[in-house]
């Protein structure tokens, strides 16, 4: 479907609190308009959500969560979401996807709304793991082989980004420290993945 229909088919959200959640994978928030490839349901992932991360209160379902790839656009009008949140998402595409999605984000945000970005960060994963001393064989490679990552950014090249886009400015802060009192609680890293410092928390202001 092509992004101009998918604008066409949504509900008029005048006067309404817009909230997006991109790459939500099982954890479909109520009150959010939910974005990934395909719907899952959450009840395999309750052991890892928790509670605390994932209350009954803010269990979305099928009518929170549209299906769409991300990468080729959003299905909204310029200047008319309030927030734009995602976790462990923007480093499973491409540079040239992240590119579009950051271009996309700014469109569609109303003038000083916040774009919370929680991905990993190459340099912490690298300074842990790896050796360079050893060249080839002490690179950790399992940053794009085990976890299936594209393009892990930095805090400096997100930096970049956003601001070649259009944001106003980056503000780098911790988990659940975001500018928007909108944004849920942060569920990744995950402990089990990475320590809380491998991963990148940014609000990008319009």
């Amino acid at each position: 479907m092509q992004l101009e229909q998918l604008q066409s088919t949504q509900p008029d959200t005048a006067g309404q609190v817009l909230k997006l959640h991109l790459g939500c994978g099982p954890r479909v928030l109520k009150g959010w308009r939910n974005m990934d490839l395909n719907y899952q349901h959450y009840h395999h992932h309750l052991k890892h959500y928790t509670d605390k991360y994932y209350p009954e209160e803010m269990r979305g379902d099928s009518s929170d969560f549209l299906a769409m790839d991300l990468r080729t656009g959003l299905p909204f009008a310029d200047n008319s979401v309030d927030v734009i949140f995602h976790e462990d998402f923007l480093e499973h595409i491409d540079q040239k996807s992240q590119v579009i999605l950051l271009a996309e984000a700014w469109r569609v945000l109303k003038k000083e709304g916040v774009h919370r970005v929680n991905t990993p960060n190459l340099i912490s994963s690298m300074r842990d793991y790896s050796d360079f001393t050893k060249g080839i064989k002490g690179v950790y490679i399992g940053e794009w082989e085990t976890h299936q990552h594209l393009n892990v950014l930095t805090p400096c090249l997100l930096q970049e980004l956003a601001l070649m886009v259009g944001y106003s400015k980056v503000l780098f802060n911790g988990r659940n420290q975001s500018l928007s009192p909108l944004v849920p609680l942060e569920y990744r890293p995950d402990p089990n993945d990475r320590p809380e410092n491998g991963n990148i928390f940014a609000d990008l202001v319009k």
